[in-house]
């Protein structure tokens, strides 16, 4: 999978819990780094993508992984700080597959990774 996190501390968290649980995690620190890393050919079966990155945000980088016919398919799990009413419905909008809300405890993350990949939940 890919994670596209900016925060280094929050990226460590994520990836090392993930790992953990037997997951290969690729990491991303901005929004272009993660298209051009699927532009370039890379596949991955799923994306965490923080909305809040800079260079190109969260909600531009699924629209334009979303377009490529390569990833169109890959669901995408948003990644956010701002739980503003409609937050949810506009990632949606971008593409993004489900929307998780920070703060958030790894162990919520990898099972919902595990059951948009359908795999059996651990705890």
């Amino acid at each position: 999978m890919l994670l596209v996190e900016d925060n280094l501390h929050n990226r460590r968290i994520f990836a090392g819990v993930l790992k953990h649980y037997g997951f290969e995690v690729h990491e991303a620190e901005n929004g272009q780094q993660a298209v051009d890393r699927i532009a370039e050919g890379e596949t991955f079966d799923l994306i965490l993508m923080d909305l809040s990155l800079p260079v190109v945000d969260g909600w531009e980088a699924t629209r334009r992984i979303k377009a490529m016919p390569s990833a169109a398919e890959v669901p995408i799990i948003a990644l956010t700080a701002h739980a503003m009413a409609g937050d949810a419905d506009r990632a949606l909008e971008a593409g993004c597959d489900h929307y998780l809300s920070k703060p958030i405890s790894p162990k919520k993350v990898v099972a919902e990774v595990q059951r948009v990949l359908g795999l059996e939940q651990t705890d």
